[in-house]
């Protein structure tokens, strides 16, 4: 190969990884999303979620990601993988989809506050209330520090399918 076939091959190889590297932030085919939702993991509570966002009129219209315990995986010292990826999620969907707003859908009876707090809130239904609004509003707090052009939603699901909103 001579020098000028070398040269055109790395000219088009850096060409190529610039454009790459710009196409990043454009949805491939320029979809846009209302939201993020963010649900806990517990199998209990897909088929409610699905119909809870459906409810509110966002079928097709989110993305979403479940991490065990929802609010509480942005920002539990007990569970930091969960912390990143809950916020590199955030900064993909917005990147990707351009979503505006984030939901953020707890649940009653959940395991992952359960190991997180040490205790089991079955005959507390207001303590559980308040630990669930509590780490619901240090997610908020956050949320508006880090990506201040999103607003949030705060949802707390109870095994029945019903929620309620919090913040």
């Amino acid at each position: 190969m001579c020098n000028s076939d070398k040269s055109r091959r790395e000219a088009f190889t850096a060409l190529g990884g610039a454009l790459g590297v710009g196409l990043l932030s454009i949805p491939a085919d320029g979809a846009e999303v209302a939201a993020l939702a963010i649900t806990c993991i517990d199998y209990r509570l897909v088929d409610d979620a699905v119909k809870f966002f459906g409810a509110h009129k966002l079928t097709n219209d989110y993305d979403q990601v479940s991490l065990a315990g929802a609010a509480l995986a942005a920002v539990s010292d007990k569970f930091p993988s969960s912390n990143t990826a809950f916020w590199d999620h955030v900064g993909i969907a917005i990147q990707l989809h351009h979503v505006k707003k984030v939901i953020v859908v707890d649940h009653r009876d959940c395991g992952a506050y359960k190991v997180a707090f040490g205790k089991d809130y079955k005959a507390d239904a207001a303590g559980e209330t308040a630990q669930h609004t509590g780490v619901m509003h240090q997610v908020k707090a956050k949320l508006a520090k880090t990506h201040p052009e999103l607003t949030a939603e705060f949802y707390l699901m109870g095994l029945d399918d019903k929620a309620d909103r919090i913040l």
